[in-house]
């Protein structure tokens, strides 16, 4: 499973718990929706790494450097 199927995934359980949550006060939602909020954020930063990946690995198909991957490069220093 992608980390961008994880992420939607992890959103619907989000959705649903914190709902049983704030409408039903089910105690035991809270935990679940809190989990769901961490499996989020852990998929975000994945499938930011994936996008960056990504998009470098287009940009390298070209001649030499991007302005944009040139910049970044700058910056890491």
């Amino acid at each position: 499973m992608s980390h961008h199927d994880k992420l939607l995934e992890a959103l619907e359980t989000y959705k649903a718990e914190n709902e049983k949550f704030q409408v039903k006060g089910v105690k035991a939602s809270a935990a679940r929706a809190r989990k769901a909020l961490q499996e989020i954020a852990g998929s975000c930063k994945e499938r930011r790494k994936e996008i960056t990946a990504e998009k470098e690995s287009r940009e390298g198909a070209g001649a030499g450097m991007s302005q944009d991957a040139a910049r970044h490069a700058h910056v890491r220093k």
